[in-house]
């Protein structure tokens, strides 16, 4: 049956043409991912390796932690945890804003 609008001859003939190069290109990416893949794994099975003593060890960096309490008429309304001075800061000026009266304790990250 012969194709009206010749789009199906188009359509074969679009993907003969560029087929070819799709492949070329979708391996290509392929090659690429493979290759970071395998770099990551090796790199991890190095890190597996390594003393924890070593310098490409990532440490934990410990900063404090702080409970915030906020009171309203001496009934407890909300806690919070801050996790730095700016987010503890931010804590504060809310319960202010808010009318509370707010307790807050450093906390240990254990």
């Amino acid at each position: 049956m012969a194709d009206r609008y010749g789009l199906n001859s188009f359509l074969i003939t679009s993907a003969l043409e560029t087929g070819p190069l799709f492949f070329l290109r979708f391996n290509t990416m392929l090659d690429y991912h493979h290759t970071w893949l395998n770099l990551f794994e090796d790199f991890e099975r190095t890190q597996d390796k390594l003393e924890v003593s070593n310098l490409l060890k990532l440490s934990r960096v410990s900063s404090p932690t702080y409970y915030v309490e906020a009171f309203l008429n001496q009934s407890l309304e909300w806690t919070e945890y801050a996790y730095d001075e700016r987010e503890l800061q931010n804590l504060k000026n809310d319960a202010i804003d808010c009318g509370f009266t707010f307790t807050f304790k450093e906390v240990s990250n254990d």
